[in-house]
């Protein structure tokens, strides 16, 4: 009888739990900080630094990209890669579903693997 409750127990578990989608492999590493919010006295600072052209810089196997973006204040984000072809799109994800009406400037990091040392175009998408 035990093992049967067991076997139930796990089976529920396994049924109610979410699935996570997995991030890209060739994603090492991501950090999202934040920098001002609007009615900062920096705000004005970083806002002008959103309409920059992605940089990506190239060190031996791996790509590092630091962008500074906007996004909602009251939010927790988590980033992931999508490579296509000659492209690699930065996502920018939000994962709570607290959200309010401010918004803030945020400096994105991204670390990807790329053991080809291939140069590549860069987008970033908002999820």
């Amino acid at each position: 009888m035990k093992k049967i409750i067991y076997f139930l127990i796990i089976m529920l578990s396994l049924a109610c739990s979410e699935k996570r989608k997995e991030i890209n492999k060739d994603l090492i590493y991501f950090n999202s900080e934040f920098l001002a919010e609007i009615g900062d006295e920096n705000y004005e600072k970083y806002e002008s630094e959103l309409k920059s052209k992605i940089n990506a810089k190239y060190i031996d196997k791996i790509i590092y990209i630091s962008k500074t973006i906007d996004a909602n204040a009251c939010g927790n984000y988590s980033g992931d890669i999508e490579i296509k072809k000659d492209s690699i799109i930065l996502i920018y994800k939000l994962t709570s579903d607290e959200v309010c009406t401010s918004t803030s400037v945020v400096k994105a990091t991204y670390i990807i693997k790329n053991p080809k040392e291939k140069k590549y175009k860069f987008d970033i998408r908002y999820e």
